[in-house]
């Protein structure tokens, strides 16, 4: 075997430990030691780490919140191929209103097979662009998902938004064009 490819391997068995190893301090609610372990196995290549990290900052979690950081590192982790990082990018420019951003990570994030971000595509659709018929698209996506793709409180408030939809008192337009 190559000298690179043992660095490697050792470079690989050691940042498994440290996120081992991080996992375990964040179990027992040690964030602060948790945080400097996922970094350490980030900065040793772990892509579980960079997640985490994102998540770490974002929430601020064992650090201080960054938002720069945690798009820092779920863009390293969207780079790395993980489903869940440019969901993560979506909510940080929706908060930062940022919408023509935001519907761009959420729709990245629908096409890695995460059905919730259709529910905040469809929350943009209803409160900030007016646009009920895009909505209802979405927040059914979110209903008919597979259960690996949509987690079921995600299915829930989908639900709950199109049975709203529903009860809402129609426009004198639409009640005309029905009659």
């Amino acid at each position: 075997m190559s000298k690179v490819l043992s660095a490697q391997k050792q470079r690989g068995s050691v940042s498994s430990d440290l996120y081992s190893r991080a996992n375990e301090e964040w179990s027992r609610g040690r964030l602060r030691s948790a945080f400097r372990l996922f970094l350490a196995a980030a900065e040793n290549g772990d892509g579980l780490a960079y997640d985490t990290l994102g998540n770490f900052y974002d929430r601020g979690m064992g650090t201080k919140r960054d938002e720069d950081a945690a798009l820092y590192w779920y863009r390293r982790a969207y780079r790395r191929g993980s489903f869940m990082a440019p969901n993560n990018i979506g909510v940080i420019y929706r908060d930062r209103k940022d919408l023509k951003r935001a519907l761009a990570w959420f729709r990245r994030a629908v096409a890695r097979k995460d059905a919730n971000a259709n529910l905040n595509i469809a929350k943009i659709y209803l409160k900030d662009k007016q646009d009920i018929e895009r909505a209802i698209r979405h927040l059914e996506e979110v209903c008919e998902a597979k259960v690996d793709d949509a987690t079921e409180s995600a299915k829930e408030e989908a639900r709950l938004l199109l049975k709203r939809i529903s009860l809402r008192p129609k426009s004198r337009t639409t009640r005309l064009r029905a009659l």
